[in-house]
């Protein structure tokens, strides 16, 4: 029996990667064999952010192996919003999964696959009552970016007074919007989940959010040294914060 019940669907997920040689085969074997378990209908899109260490020919090594995996590779380093808008342009199917390539909230993708059937978006909260971090004790990247994701949450909710607690948690599943390809996004680098959620609340689509158990990799490759990505970043955040205000 599916793991839709009655209520079939065909699921599209979709993955960035950057510089993860060496976890993202076990990550993405780990991913296919849930989804085969759960028995749905889907599909892997993998797009490599012009890596500069072998994560593109792990993904091929992965895509000769498994059936119903498609992998992209940007010809330059543009930003996971870019891969992942990408992804859902390039994608077969209506409903969509984004997932983060390191698997933090792995333990909730089955909840958001069975949630989308009465929703139009469905998001994980790390703030919501009864969400937990796996670990008991965080290292300082990991707690450093922590509080910067919270301030950067307290940060949206207040200047869009939206009800929202997180945005940017990686892991979010919705129906492709029918316009998807000719919708103009600011974001490149980092906030395409923001926009995402912004466009969906002012079409007044029905949004849920969910608790979760949730891991920060130690080994992810987000940098807070590199200066030009972090100002490009921050420039994307404000231009979103002026045109959807």
């Amino acid at each position: 029996m599916s793991y839709f019940y009655t209520k079939k669907k065909n699921i599209s997920f979709i993955i960035p990667c950057y510089n993860c040689e060496n976890y993202i085969q076990k990550n993405i074997l780990k991913l296919y064999k849930k989804l085969k378990i759960l028995k749905i209908k889907f599909e892997i899109i993998l797009i490599d952010d012009f890596s500069s260490d072998k994560t593109y020919l792990r993904l091929n090594e992965l895509k000769n192996k498994l059936p119903k995996l498609e992998v992209l590779k940007n010809s330059k380093n543009v930003g996971k919003s870019f891969s992942l808008i990408r992804g859902v342009k390039t994608c077969r199917y209506n409903y969509v999964i984004l997932v983060d390539c390191d698997l933090p909230y792995y333990k909730s993708i089955p909840n958001i696959i069975k949630n989308l059937r009465k929703n139009d978006m469905v998001i994980i909260n790390r703030r919501l009552p009864g969400s937990r971090f796996e670990k008991n004790k965080l290292n300082f990247y990991q707690l450093s970016r922590s509080y910067l994701g919270i301030s950067i949450n307290n940060f949206l909710r207040a200047w869009f007074k939206m009800s929202i607690q997180d945005t940017q948690a990686g892991l979010k599943g919705f129906i492709k919007p029918k316009n998807f390809s000719r919708i103009k996004f600011i974001s490149k680098r980092f906030f395409f989940d923001l926009e995402l959620i912004l466009l969906f609340i002012l079409d007044k689509k029905k949004i849920l959010s969910l608790k979760t158990t949730y891991n920060i990799a130690i080994n992810s490759n987000i940098s807070f040294l590199n200066l030009k990505k972090n100002f490009e970043t921050f420039f994307e955040l404000i231009k979103i914060c002026i045109y959807y205000k």
